[in-house]
Parts: C-alpha cells; sequence; structure tokens
C-alpha cells in the first residue's frame, strides 16, 4: 500500500518547527489556554482556514 502525505502536512513542512518556536518565544503574550501548545493551535488555525471554516468551532 503507497503512502501518500496530506496536503496539509505538505504545507507545514514549509513551516519549521525550530523556526515556529523562536517566534512564539520572540513575541510570546499572555497565555490564555494550557489546553493546547501554539503548535498545535497554529495547525488548527491553518486547517480551519484551508477549510474554509468561519470559526474554530466548526472544526470537529
Amino acid at each position: 500500500m503507497t503512502h501518500h502525505n496530506t496536503i496539509l502536512s505538505q504545507i507545514l513542512k514549509l513551516v519549521p518547527k525550530h523556526e515556529f518556536n523562536t517566534l512564539a518565544k520572540k513575541h510570546d503574550g499572555p497565555r490564555r489556554s494550557d489546553a493546547m501548545n501554539r503548535w498545535t493551535q497554529f495547525i488548527a488555525m491553518a486547517t480551519a482556514q484551508l477549510s474554509g471554516r468561519a470559526s474554530l468551532r466548526d472544526i470537529e
């Protein structure tokens, strides 16, 4: 069986995680939630943006 990467995973490969973490620390603001880390929130926001969602509540 052949393995295929999703479009989302291909897009996320364009954003190196270490650079993302560096920028997150540089522009660190108050944390409102401990439920998701910044990377997970970024993936959720990218998913919402790419799928044309009106809000994060639409993702389930």
